[in-house]
């Protein structure tokens, strides 16, 4: 008799291996999307810091102006030459100031409206401007304060450009500071951080501070604190700016992760569905194929191929062929119709299930002939005789069909592998010899 094949839990394999290959896959897709927005995030941090470091050289530079008109006059020079050559330097926004120090104390100041309150006060007195001040002198570079709040209102970020005269056969002798103040962020603004936004980030400018407490200058992404950013720097005279980046959707798009797994949860559903209608066919195909359709055992052909597949094995266990033959069938089909003889037929197929159980294949040959297929254990002769007794046990109660009573027997034969055959004629050979005997005896 065929085996059930468990279809139901061969589909939930499927299924949830569909689920566990969406799963990978999304994750995968997942982390190369992030990896992509990552990229794609430093890129433009990157441009927006070479703007930004641009910008700002280009306003510092604006001191090598006053620093030249200094040189040009040997540090002396009019407040009215001071304020044409300042004015014309205020050529875009966020300038606050430009300023003379000389000898480090502020003495001009373009525009003088609104920045009086530094007039005359010493960069070297105040501690706040102390260090910047040193440094520049040091290093004979532009050196910035801040950013931070100014002494004249606002927050801003000074750029002090330190002015040495030298003449031949003698020292260098310092002038003072020509000093552009900037206010911000105004004077960021052709920088066009707010773009950012409708590029999809959000983003943050600030300045690293020694003691970690960095000084923000712009900040637009209080909304995505917990968004890992992407951080670039921007490299300014003794201070390092920088720029994070942060999409405004985040890194990971859950709603297209979602929608993945829906689209994978269906297909895996969807493949469950046509495995499963695929197993049913087969199993429609086998069924057509190697069983009988009157009593729903094994037929010929699937004897035939199951014995040759045994045989073919490279170890080959002993096995016995048990040949049956239902007596004085035909006498039953003539009395009582063929209707009746097939419902008999059923009924001793399953009078051979009750002694055979699952040791044996059982087979039905075609007409009234039946085969079982039984391991061997034990002797040969043992083993026949008591599958006969059961079977002439079994056999004693009397068929009853359609409340007809028929009492009937079968003669049965038998073969061994390999000491009666090693190929399927001869195994079938000795095995129908032995029933006719056994029928004649009778």
């Amino acid at each position: 008799m065929m085996k059930k094949t468990g279809i139901k839990a061969f589909d939930i394999k499927v299924f949830f291996g569909g689920i566990i290959i969406t799963c990978c896959l999304v994750a995968y897709s997942a982390f190369t999307s992030v990896e992509m927005l990552k990229r794609d995030a430093r890129h433009v941090a990157d441009v927006y810091s070479a703007r930004s470091e641009m910008l700002l050289n280009s306003l510092f530079h604006k001191t090598d102006v006053v620093e030249a008109i200094v040189l040009a006059n040997n540090g002396e020079f009019s407040q009215s030459v001071f304020e044409n050559v300042a004015k014309s330097l205020f050529d875009g926004d966020g300038i606050r100031a430009v300023q003379y120090l000389p000898g480090g104390i502020v003495e001009y100041c373009y525009p003088l409206q609104g920045n009086e309150a530094v007039i005359g006060s010493s960069v070297f007195n105040d501690p706040k401007r102390r260090k910047d001040a040193l440094l520049a002198l040091e290093t004979r570079e532009t050196a910035l304060s801040g950013p931070y709040n100014l002494t004249q209102g606002g927050f801003g970020l000074i750029g002090r450009n330190p002015v040495f005269l030298t003449r031949e056969n003698t020292d260098e002798k310092f002038l003072g500071f020509s000093v552009i103040i900037l206010d911000l962020p105004a004077a960021l603004k052709p920088i066009m951080l707010e773009e950012l936004q409708k590029y999809g980030y959000y983003y943050r400018l600030y300045c690293k501070s020694e003691d970690s407490d960095n000084i923000i200058i712009i900040d637009q992404s209080k909304e995505s604190s917990a968004v890992e950013p992407i951080s670039c720097s921007i490299n300014v005279p003794n201070h390092v700016w920088a720029l994070d980046l942060m999409p405004i959707k985040g890194w990971i798009d859950w709603t297209k992760i979602c929608e993945e797994l829906l689209v994978g949860l269906l297909i895996s559903f969807l493949l469950a569905v046509i495995f499963k209608q695929k197993r049913d066919q087969a199993k429609v195909l086998y069924q057509f194929a190697y069983t009988d359709g009157l009593t729903g055992l094994f037929n010929r052909r699937w004897l035939n191929e199951k014995i040759e597949k045994r045989l073919s094995v490279f170890t080959k266990k002993p096995f016995i062929i048990f040949y049956f033959d239902l007596n004085k069938f035909k006498q039953v089909n003539d009395s009582y119709g063929h209707f009746l003889g097939n419902e008999l037929l059923r009924e001793f197929g399953c009078r051979l299930r009750s002694v055979f159980g699952d040791d044996a294949a059982l087979v039905r040959m075609g007409g009234d002939e039946f085969v079982a297929v039984v391991e061997l254990q034990g002797g040969c002769r043992a083993r026949v005789e008591y599958y006969k007794q059961l079977l002439t046990k079994s056999l004693a109660e009397p068929f009853v069909v359609d409340d007809v009573v028929i009492n009937i027997s079968a003669s049965v034969g038998w073969a061994q592998f390999p000491n009666d055959g090693e190929d399927y004629d001869n195994l079938m050979k000795v095995a129908d010899e032995r029933m006719y005997i056994n029928k004649r005896s009778r």
